[in-house]
This record gives structure tokens, sequence and C-alpha cells, in this order.
């Protein structure tokens, strides 16, 4: 998430008119150290942000990406070491699968970069569908069509829909699934063509609420991993932008106030007020929203006793309400300084949203990535 930002912040630095090339993972069969959707733009000058691999492709795909920025024409090239691990450059990737990799130039107002922008500040699921083969077709490679939910809009600025029957169907049944990325075939009278579909995701948000000494490090960590963090505390000595300088945003409240907020599903709120009538006060509020996930500091017994206390002054929480809880917050990981429980807090958030139990990898009986 974190390189998607740094890109779109690239890209709205660029000249009227520059031009850059956009590199995207859009298939992956094997082992791969990326998965489909990863990306790394390179400048004309040879600056690069984001990566397409552990390192061991970025060379090759410059050197790639001068040729595509010179025609102007997208290309997809096929890294191969199914047969010899060796056999891409005389490199030893030590992986062993096929990717494939779309390269195509992009200024500041390509449709791609428009999706990315829009997902990332409407914080609404944008899905596109890329055009990745196309022999002897009229379309060329790097072709697609946009379509954002919230409110429906589709972009085909190439006429895709009418020309590949059932484009449309399938990429608005695409867009309400939990699928993000998978490959179709059609095929017309002359040819047989290729896409890619992709969802393309709005970050994370964490709101923080309580900004003590330990949630810095957390703040810190979220924003290494691209989240966008969000922070609500009564006391101005301890919310300012100083002490959280990644935050997108600092809320104010009074001492005895239960903040608004919003929430979506990829929202993770952690309570950690310090203060048992604060944290037991945002609780009703923070089940009942959309976060996917509610983490809560401090012994279980404590938060026990606060879903205690509230229903018996009147609260009701169902069992999915209470399927978000996370108390005490974090994996158990010994953490017993703020960096380490941060570190901990964080890790679970992220087995949560990717359905992941956060035990150790030795142990999975199964591809270190889920496959198709």
């Amino acid at each position: 998430m974190k390189e998607i930002a740094e890109i779109l912040k690239a890209v709205d630095g660029f000249a009227d008119g520059e031009k850059a090339v956009l590199a995207t993972v859009v298939d992956l069969k094997g082992s791969g150290y990326r998965l489909p959707g990863a990306r790394m733009l390179i400048k004309a000058n040879g600056d690069a942000v984001g990566t397409v691999s552990g390192g061991c492709l970025e060379a090759d795909v410059m050197e790639r990406a001068k040729r595509v920025l010179e025609t102007g024409r997208a290309e997809v090239f096929v890294y191969d070491t199914t047969v010899d691990e060796n056999s891409v450059f005389s490199l030893n990737m030590g992986c062993r699968g096929v990717l494939r990799i779309l390269l195509e130039p992009v200024g500041r107002d390509s449709l791609i970069v428009s999706a990315i922008r829009d997902a990332y500040e409407k914080r609404q699921r944008t899905s596109a569908a890329t055009l990745i083969e196309a022999a002897e077709s009229k379309h060329a490679v790097g072709s697609r069509v946009v379509f954002e939910s919230g409110p429906s809009k589709l972009e085909d600025p190439n006429d895709l829909i009418e020309t590949f029957g059932g484009l449309q169907h399938d990429l608005a049944t695409f867009s309400g699934s939990v699928s993000n990325y998978e490959t179709i075939r059609y095929e017309t009278e002359n040819t047989t063509v290729e896409f890619v579909f992709e969802s393309i995701l709005p970050p994370v948000r964490l709101l923080i609420f309580g900004a003590g000494a330990d949630a810095v490090p957390l703040a810190d960590a979220a924003n290494g991993l691209g989240w966008r963090i969000e922070i609500c505390d009564h006391r101005p000595a301890f919310l300012n932008a100083g002490r959280f300088s990644n935050a997108e945003t600092l809320t104010a409240v009074s001492r005895d106030e239960v903040p608004n907020f919003s929430s979506d599903k990829l929202t993770a709120i952690v309570l950690m007020n310090h203060n048992y009538d604060r944290d037991k006060a945002m609780l009703p509020a923070a089940l009942r929203s959309d976060a996917f996930y509610v983490g809560a500091l401090g012994p279980k017994k404590r938060t026990e006793q606060m879903l205690d206390e509230l229903t018996a002054a009147g609260e009701s929480f169902d069992e999915k309400d209470l399927s978000y809880l996370r108390s005490p917050a974090g994996l158990d990981i010994g953490g017993d300084t703020p960096e380490a429980i941060a570190v901990s807090i964080i890790a679970e958030i992220q087995s949560v949203l990717k359905n992941r139990p956060g035990g150790p990898l030795r142990e999975r009986n199964a591809p270190i990535y889920d496959r198709k």
C-alpha cells in the first residue's frame, strides 16, 4: 500500500506532458516474491518508486521501460524460472514461477492513475479490466475499462465492452466479489484475447483512540505499511503534529465527549486511552461500526468487565459485533515495550485483514501466499 501512495505522489509532481512507465505484475503462476498488483514507477531519468520483485528483476524492467517510454506502447514481458532458477539473466532468484509484467506509459491524467487516485481519495473499491494479450486485435495491450462502485461509474475510452461480449457483465460481477485478481480469456471471430481483472482498494485506515506514549510507535509502524492514520484524544499536550507527524487527522475532543467517527470495511480501531471510563464509553460505537478490527489494550478481564457493565446498562452486542473484538490487542510475541507492543498489534491487524492465523510460517502446510 505504501508504494501506491508514493507512486501517486510522484505522478502528481509530473510536469505537463511528462510521462513515466508504470510496471505492474499482472499474473503469477508458481512462486514469486511479489503478487499480482505489485507496482513500480520508472521515470525517464531512471528514478524509480516501488518494486515488482525482491530486487531480482528491477534492473531488467528498468531497461525495458526505456523502450516503452520511447515507443509510447504498452508491452507485457514474461519471466520464467520454472525450468532453471538461473534462467533469468543468470540470476539465482530462488523462486520458481512464471511472472508477467505489464509496462505502460502513464502521465498525471492516465486512466489507471485516475482510478488508483479515486480509490484512495474516495475510499471505494475500483475494478479494472486490462488487455494483456491481444494478438491480431485492433485493441492495443494496456487498453482497459474501469468500473467504480459507489455510485456506479464506467469508463471505457477504447470501446472494449462493445467488442468483447460479456466483458461488462464479468467486470461488474468481479467488482462485487471478494477476488482481487484474475485473468479471463475472450474469443472473437478473429482472435482470442486475455484480460486481467484487478480490484484497486483504498488503504487501511487506523483509528487510534488515545495519544499516549505507546500510540506513537503504533502510528509509526502503520505509516510504514502505507496505512492512513487518525488519532483522537482529549489532551492537547499529547495530541500534536510534533509527536504524530505521519497522522492524516488529529481530532481533539473534550474529556467527557464520545467522539463521532466514520468507518468502512478497511478500518481498524485501537482503544488505548489508558482510561477505563473512556475506553468503555467508546467501545459500543467501535463494535457497531464497519471496522474489521477492534483492539482494546489491557487485560482480557478489563474488557470483559466493560462489556458486563455496558450490558447491565442496557447495551446489547450480537455475535457479529463481538467477533471483531481483539482483547488484549495484539499477537502473543512477548511484547513488553511500546515498540514491541506496536509490532504485536500491527501484526494482528494484518493477520485479520488477510484472514490468516498469525502463527509461524514454518507451521503452514501450504504456500506462503494464497493462490488460485
